[in-house]
């Protein structure tokens, strides 16, 4: 059970006193400067057409900070080249824009990928992936404006699952203590249709169906391990998010992540152990296992048939079939309802299974013709062999008859029907949770509830997970997740404010991005189109404009300043990135630096 906790604000970073922003009509230095190479930017396909996949692809920032450096600046060009930018040669009239590596192209048509993203791990270290399911681990060297170094492949075209487009969310390089071992640790984000979601637990667990959920964000956090010079691939989980995945960050060590979502979400896979209730074992005779019979099986010189039934609401997103040449398994939403070795090894090729009226039925397809199986499973007496599928039929309808005399239940209707409820009764799906789920143990271990809408987020100190920020009445307050080092109980950090933010975000129809400097001296909505809004904090000498009230001369003291920008482009904004003296703008062909603030 998950420990609830709260986002508790800090009162003295409140201002009750906030009357508003006042429009300032002061000009700011913009250079307009064009990009040696034009920016990727892919859209969905025609398949692609689900609200995350809308969401994937639009929100993409295509500007890529440097937690490490805050001189240097990233974007990835469509020639799936990776572009550094000095930021300080940003107002003069020769910028400098590096190629620092290209990532391999493995095919010239990209329909359906993802565009290309970009996540630094450790000072030295990033992982990059071409948006089309291959992943690379490279050594940058230091990263600085002065440093040109080349970036070395460290592990190369790992192909993650069977190929399908991810984007790279976050990651986190972990080094022992007095150990030469180093973890990776990455997370990817998928959206999958519901029919290619490799799980060991049924997706109906959550709420998924063909209908509601026809594609599903799949969360995965992957690890890689560097030991004797060579990095290899450790282990992998896999988070099924259907209802929508606004944030995701791995927590230092690596030992946890962080996640904001909705429910109902949870683990679905894990390649060092199944993640699926077990299957009870209890000691049983051949006489008892007479009276708990769980399946029926017939043989023919040619294959063996399994049958199973379930309720007759069963759909196939309850069920996980997994056949292998030499096992079966099957698990009934996340309890697993039969596994363990065959009699004798089949083709699985010719193998299949379907679903009818909650009836199951596997067919699997003998290797060896000549041989007749005395049992199903090894070790598993709850089978019944039958003549065919008609005896089969014949002896089901027996076991249901035994089994309803002796539920009790003696035919009444039941004490409490769905079809009784009304809409205001319906659970809420809306609501927004932040949880920390711990690596581990593969339970979420925290939990606490959204009072206000996810704003942004934004990068914090080297090390740390991303920031993000939070409505809080009519402000924005930003919240730093804690690192599992600190010897106190797991929350989120109150750690600045940006007045009346969360009220003016909410009248911008077109906006598109949010950004905010490390300072947090200003605030700056960016709408997809032509328009930025700067909002300039009244907490700052270098933002604030000092006023006196004629009547009497008081001084005022700093008054919040708003300024609106038309960018001299008729391009769509790809990215955004704020630092304590730029705000930079990236469309398709040009990138706009803007002086907020002197050096």
């Amino acid at each position: 059970m998950e420990k609830i906790f709260e986002l508790r604000p800090k009162k003295d970073l409140l201002d009750p006193t906030f009357e508003g922003y006042k429009l300032s009509l002061d000009a700011l230095p913009v250079y307009k400067h064009e990009v040696p190479v034009a920016v990727e930017h892919l859209k969905p396909s025609d398949e692609q057409l689900s609200y995350s996949h809308v969401k994937t692809f639009g929100l993409h920032n295509h500007l890529i900070e440097d937690p490490w450096s805050d001189e240097i600046a990233f974007f990835i060009s469509k020639d799936l080249q990776i572009f550094k930018i000095n930021l300080h040669s940003l107002a003069s009239q020769n910028p400098e824009f590096t190629s620092v590596w290209q990532i391999p192209q493995r095919s010239e048509r990209r329909d359906g990928w993802f565009n290309a993203s970009l996540s630094f791990a450790s000072s030295e270290l990033a992982v990059v992936t071409d948006g089309g399911g291959v992943l690379h681990i490279i050594d940058t060297n230091i990263r600085t404006s002065t440093h040109s170094h080349t970036w070395e492949v460290k592990l190369s075209n790992q192909i993650m699952g069977s190929g399908e487009p991810f984007k790279v969310i976050h990651s986190i390089l972990n080094a022992e203590e007095g150990s030469q071992l180093e973890t990776l640790s990455v997370l990817v984000l998928k959206v999958e249709s519901i029919d290619q979601v490799e799980s060991q637990i049924a997706l109906s667990t959550f709420g998924c169906s063909e209908k509601e959920t026809p594609f599903i964000n799949c969360l995965e956090w992957i690890e890689y391990e560097h030991k004797d010079g060579n990095w290899s691939f450790k282990q992998l989980k896999r988070l099924a998010i259907p209802h929508g995945l606004d944030y995701a960050s791995i927590l230092s060590p690596g030992k946890s992540i962080c996640l904001i979502a909705r429910e109902p979400f949870g683990i679905i896979f894990d390649s060092t152990r199944n993640v699926a209730a077990p299957l009870p074992s209890p000691q049983m005779d051949e006489d008892e296992a007479e009276n708990k019979v769980a399946y029926t099986w017939a043989e023919t010189p040619e294959e063996v048939t399994l049958w199973v039934n379930f309720d007759k609401q069963t759909s196939k997103h309850d069920l996980v079939v997994k056949i292998e040449s030499q096992t079966l398994k099957i698990v009934h939403k996340n309890q697993t309802y039969l596994d363990g070795e065959l009699a004798h090894a089949i083709s699985v090729d010719t193998s299949t299974w379907t679903l009818s009226d909650g009836k199951l039925e596997i067919i699997l397809s003998k290797n060896n013709q000549s041989l007749n199986w005395s049992h199903l499973v090894l070790n598993d007496l709850r089978g019944r062999k039958v003549l065919d599928a008609e005896t089969a039929a014949e002896y089901e309808t027996v076991l249901n008859t035994t089994k309803g005399t002796q539920s009790g239940n003696g035919g009444r209707p039941p004490i409490f029907s769905s079809e009784q409820l009304e809409e205001c009764d319906d659970d809420m799906m809306d609501e927004t949770y932040i949880f920390r789920f711990d690596g581990e143990t593969n339970q979420f271990t925290h939990k606490a509830i959204l009072s206000g809408q996810l704003l942004f987020f934004t990068e914090s100190a080297p090390g740390l997970a991303p920031a993000f920020c939070l409505r809080h009445d009519v402000d924005g307050l930003i919240w730093q997740p804690m690192g599992d080092e600190l010897e106190q109980p797991w929350g989120c950090l109150h750690t600045a404010a940006l007045q009346a933010l969360g009220y003016i975000q909410a009248s911008k129809e077109q906006r598109k991005f949010t950004v905010a400097p490390p300072d947090m001296t200003y605030a700056a909505l960016c709408d997809a189109f032509t328009h930025v809004y700067i909002y300039r904090q009244p907490n700052c000498s270098l933002t604030g404009v000092e006023m006196v009230h004629r009547p009497t001369g008081r001084k005022v003291g700093n008054i919040a300043r708003q300024q609106v920008l038309n960018i001299d482009s008729s391009e769509e904004c790809l990215g955004a990135m704020a630092t304590n003296t730029f705000l930079l703008i990236l469309t398709s062909s040009s990138l706009f630096a803007i002086r907020v603030n002197s050096d």
